[in-house]
């Protein structure tokens, strides 16, 4: 299980659902499907798990009232044009 917010280096998987850690963002991709058996079931568990422990960082640290700005600044989306090394 990831430590939410606490480094960039962990990811793990639940299903072919991936999470990436950042300091300043969690990365979800993928898809799930979470059938009605047991493995569905551990599935929701550990998906229950890491939605708590992600709230539980947003409500230990009011560090994203801060970075409601500030994240675009590092959002993987600039806004400032780079030369084209095709052209």
């Amino acid at each position: 299980m990831i430590d939410p917010f606490a480094n960039d280096s962990q990811s793990m998987q639940i299903g072919d659902l991936v999470i990436e850690n950042q300091t300043d963002k969690i990365s979800i991709y993928g898809d799930i499907d979470l059938n009605f058996n047991s493995e569905g079931f551990e599935q929701a568990k550990a998906l229950l798990e890491l939605a708590s422990k992600i709230v539980t960082a947003f409500q230990s640290d009011d560090r994203y009232l801060k970075n409601d700005l500030a994240s675009k600044d590092i959002d993987d989306q600039s806004d400032h044009e780079i030369k084209n090394p095709f052209l």
